[in-house]
């Protein structure tokens, strides 16, 4: 019997241990919690039907971007080029990532509006500078380059030649550009602004580079990843729309709020399509990826839309994507 009964404590205890490592040690990061999701039925609808959309004007404070590490903008663990420019890596080559660009050159503009410290302006100015250098210019408008090939979740059939281009890139630098006129009074910013928004009146068809398209219902995308087949990339497409709004607090352009009132149309017909219920939402529709980190970014989303036009639709899916899975 005592054999029997410290067998029976051994296993318990082998059993609680292992469960203890499997909730630490060898908990996945949220970033490698994702994958495809073939089997949840897709809702369809025959049109996209077009909303008119109260724009309010936030304060600074309201505002995405606003924030910055002190750890962050001061790392030096990543490489950079001469200029102290961060570069990324694909495949093991070095090279110039425009998102990841523009959010550290937001960062540095935060921080220089908190502390007033010059260094973070300038080195802010070098990251746009790079940005605009490394462009490609086409009917007026500019384009970010990105300068490696790519396949979309290492997907054949998601492969971008390079120099592809991405509308997310689009609408992030866009309001970089004008955050940086904002601290720096400089028209120059004025200027490429005004030309990376005319790629958003170009859609897919025109010839030449493409970051956004019309799709068969008649709704207007900003594609963060513009394959063969559109992605329909749901994070990629707000983070734009938040550049674009900034853009239009500069502006009050009548070409910027009709932009703004398709792409927002646009996602009160869609954003229904990405849940799964009782599970993370969709990244995008096109590849049927999910990850809980981007699941956490589609509640924020719609969070800040919802303070962008106080449309209730985006509070209630705020909601219900929270109520699907919100570990």
């Amino acid at each position: 019997m005592r054999t029997s009964a410290r067998t029976h404590l051994y296993r318990l205890t082998l059993i609680f241990a292992l469960t203890l490592l499997a909730s630490t040690g060898c908990k996945k990061p949220d970033d490698a919690i994702r994958g495809h999701d073939y089997a949840t039925p897709m809702t369809y609808f025959p049109k996209c039907v077009s909303h008119r959309f109260v724009i309010d004007s936030l304060p600074y404070a309201q505002l995405t971007r606003i924030t910055y590490s002190a750890g962050g903008i001061s790392d030096t663990s990543v490489p950079t080029d001469e200029e102290g420019i961060r570069m990324s890596q694909y495949d093991g080559s070095l090279y110039y990532h425009p998102v990841y660009m523009c959010h550290v050159a937001y960062e540095l503009v935060a921080a220089y509006r908190k502390t007033a410290d010059s260094a973070h302006l300038e080195l802010a100015k070098k990251y746009v500078n790079r940005l605009i250098l490394n462009g490609t210019e086409y009917d007026g408008a500019i384009y970010y380059d990105y300068p490696i090939d790519y396949k979309v979740h290492r997907m054949e059939r998601a492969f971008l030649k390079a120099p592809w281009h991405s509308g997310m890139a689009q609408g992030e630098i866009l309001g970089l550009l004008v955050r940086m006129f904002w601290v720096t009074g400089d028209s120059i910013y004025i200027d490429y602004a005004g030309k990376t928004f005319k790629s958003f009146l170009r859609p897919r068809g025109q010839g030449g580079p493409w970051t956004v398209f019309v799709d068969s219902k008649g709704c207007y995308w900003i594609e963060e990843y513009p394959t063969e087949i559109p992605s329909q990339t749901l994070n990629g497409f707000i983070y734009a729309l938040y550049g674009l709004y900034d853009y239009y607090l500069l502006t009050r352009s009548d070409d910027v709020e009709e932009i703004l009132q398709k792409s927002l149309s646009t996602l009160k017909n869609y954003i229904p399509l990405y849940r799964r219920p009782g599970k993370p939402s969709f990244y995008n529709l096109t590849y049927r990826h999910w990850s809980k980190r981007y699941h956490r970014m589609h509640i924020e989303q719609c969070r800040q839309l919802y303070k962008i036009t106080k449309d209730e639709f985006f509070n209630e899916w705020a909601d219900i994507f929270e109520q699907d899975f919100s570990s």
